[in-house]
Formats: C-alpha cells, structure tokens, sequence
C-alpha cells in the first residue's frame, strides 16, 4: 500500500514488566523472544512502516530485532507511563501514514492475517478508529485515523491511548475478532507459562 493508504504499526515495548519480574519483551519463546515474535507477526502483514518504542533494557530489546525492517526509537521518559511511548511513537511515523495501528508487546498471538482483516475493514468503513472485540471484551491492536495524530502526541502519563478512546466515544467502531488473541497479553509467569504450553513450545 502506498500514497493516501499509508499505515503505519507501532509497537509499545518501552515498559519495565514489574508484575513480570522480568522484561517481557525479553523473554524466551524457544530460541526466540516475546518482542521479535510480535514485530515479525505485523512485518508478515500488509503495514507499509513499522516503529518499535523502546525504554527498559533499550539496547537488549533494539539488538533482539536489529536485522529486521524496522524503525527503533528510544523513550527516554519511558519511566512516566505508557502514555508517553505512544505519544513518541505517533509523534515518529511517517507523515504520509493515513492511519496507524497500536500494538503491545505482550500479545504474541495476534497474526498478521488479524492484523490484515482490520486494516481491511477499516478502510472500507472509513471511521476514526476501530477496535477488535472478542466476547464482547474490547482489545488491541487499535487502528486509529492519522487526523488524531495530535491528541495522541499530547498523550501524558500512563493512560495510554484509553483516554482518547474514551472522549471519542460512539466514534469508535468495533469488529468481532475470531479467536482470543486481540485479548489475551502476558501480565505474569503463569500467562507466560500458559503461552507456551498452548504454543507447544518450552521456557
């Protein structure tokens, strides 16, 4: 996709993990990491750019996808909540971007095949934002229209896009995921230990 199709993904990987214990974008999945494994998940996609937001463990996490076509950008305020990764990350894509999709680097199930359909379904709605549902519990990623680039760039905080989302209101528009992954993220060790063993691969 090129020109007025533009869309931009990124993905929040600045975060210090504390229910963890450990940094999630880190951790282990057979001889790969949780960050690589979501950053080729959306490469896979139909997404023309990329950005990845770093804080914690910066250079860990930037050497884990170094080689893939990505974008990287440091939050240096990344200890202030993730409100102000996002806000760096929208304020980083291309000016040219007609949308952008917000990704966690905690929901490795998400596929590109997911990520293609809302795409899909939000260029031919032609709404501000949309957002997967999966049993009627809202989840990411969320794709939003490049004219709310600015609220997002003022972002502040830990509130994320959850605010904006919020104040839109009724112009959020939904579609119903067709499996679990829009809502399933790895908060703690057992969410962690429940991915791989579904996975089928080992710690």
């Amino acid at each position: 996709m090129s020109g007025k199709n533009m869309i931009s993904a990124i993905i929040l990987a600045a975060g210090m993990s504390t229910r963890m214990g450990r940094p999630k974008q880190l951790l282990k999945v057979g001889s790969s990491t949780l960050i690589r494994i979501v950053t080729e998940n959306v490469l896979l996609s139909n997404v023309d750019e990329l950005l990845v937001v770093t804080g914690y463990q910066q250079k860990k996490v930037s050497a884990a996808i170094n080689d893939l076509p990505v974008n990287v950008v440091f939050n240096q305020g990344y200890k202030d909540g993730q409100g102000t990764s996002l806000a760096l990350g929208v304020k980083s894509i291309s000016e040219c971007a007609s949308a952008f999709m917000v990704f966690m680097v905690d929901q490795p199930m998400i596929s590109a095949s997911l990520i293609n359909m809302l795409i899909g379904e939000f260029q031919k709605r032609d709404c501000v934002a949309l957002r997967p549902v999966y049993n009627s519990i809202p989840g990411h990623p969320v794709i939003f229209s490049s004219s709310l680039k600015e609220e997002l760039i003022n972002l502040r905080g830990d509130e994320g896009a959850r605010q904006v989302l919020k104040k839109l209101a009724d112009r959020v528009e939904y579609i119903e995921a067709p499996d679990e992954a829009v809502i399933f993220d790895i908060d703690t060790p057992k969410d962690f230990k429940d991915f791989c063993e579904q996975a089928e691969l080992k710690i």
